[in-house]
């Protein structure tokens, strides 16, 4: 096959440090882009009018489905929900830019994730970025159509670095972050073996329960944790941002629930209830890690070696 016939993209996952549940409504958020990401090869060749996928984890296949194009309809799948949402995005980007998929050809997609989609740390948001990318459309358009959500995510997707993201009047405005925590060594990101839905999360949330001056508070906080120069000031923040969120969310900060005589601070990342924690700690990091494996949580990264830099 003639090479100029092959398409490659890439993504990178993130972590939201800062602003979860209170994006969507204006507030400043925090993130960060992963090594972690995901890459889609489109090869396009004679065959059906169709479109040919293949997800991979880690090289081996996870899923697959064929979809017939024009309709999308989907005629072979090992995992119906997933097809289903592949099946939406595809039809979300051909909306976006009609001549996407218009030559009549058969489309052989390949996604490689190199991490746990069960992580939360973006299988959905660098899928909908690599298909951007394939259909030529706006990644935070796509995403808006289909998931409702804020966009930072799909931000960080395409960011070399930390960014401060601001949501409003349905507009994604975002800058390079100056966070680069001298006391990176003491922070670790540990994975609490339960799934969320960040948008089943915020869709159940009662948002008159969201104050203005929680807003202003969150902000604030984001920019306190982008510029704070010393592990103790960070953890302080972590604390007040803990109590602002369980205050409007109406539930229990993890550390106060599940790690209350851990020698740290904690913070929820993402939806609470799963995904993984932030974890800041002057504690030898032989400590750390045996606090958690000790709760059977053993998917424990560093900061440096989770998070992109350049």
């Amino acid at each position: 096959m003639n090479t100029s016939d092959i398409k490659s993209f890439e993504s990178r996952s993130k972590l939201m440090i800062s602003g979860e549940y209170v994006v969507l409504k204006g507030a400043l958020s925090l993130s960060v882009p992963l090594h972690f990401g995901q890459k889609l090869t489109i090869q396009e060749t004679k065959g059906a009018f169709s479109v040919k996928w293949k997800s991979m984890i880690n090289n081996c296949l996870w899923f697959y489905a064929t979809l017939q194009i024009p309709d999308f309809r989907i005629t072979d799948t090992n995992i119906p929900d997933i097809s289903e949402t592949l099946r939406k995005i595809l039809i979300a980007a051909k909306e976006l830019n009609p001549t996407f998929l218009a030559k009549k050809s058969e489309y052989r997609a390949i996604s490689e994730m190199d991490f746990n989609p069960d992580w939360g740390i973006g299988s959905s948001s660098s899928l909908i970025s690599n298909i951007a990318y394939w259909a030529d459309c706006d990644p935070f358009l796509l995403n808006y159509n289909i998931f409702n959500g804020s966009g930072y995510d799909i931000a960080c997707a395409r960011s070399l670095t930390p960014i401060i993201y601001d949501w409003k009047e349905n507009k994604p405005n975002f800058r390079e972050a100056s966070f680069h925590p001298s006391f990176h060594q003491q922070l670790y990101f540990v994975y609490l073996n339960q799934k969320q839905s960040s948008k089943e999360s915020v869709n159940s949330l009662d948002h008159t329960s969201i104050k203005a001056e929680d807003l202003d508070a969150i902000s604030k906080l984001t920019l306190d944790f982008e510029k704070a120069t010393d592990l103790k000031t960070f953890q302080s923040l972590i604390d007040r941002h803990e109590q602002i969120i369980a205050k409007i969310i109406q539930v229990q900060p993890v550390k106060k629930r599940l790690f209350g005589d851990f020698d740290g601070a904690i913070k929820s990342l993402g939806a609470w209830g799963g995904d993984l924690i932030l974890v800041a700690s002057a504690a030898p990091e032989e400590y750390v890690r045996n606090y958690f494996k000790n709760k059977n949580l053993e998917t424990i990264f560093n900061y440096q070696d989770i998070v992109y830099s350049i």
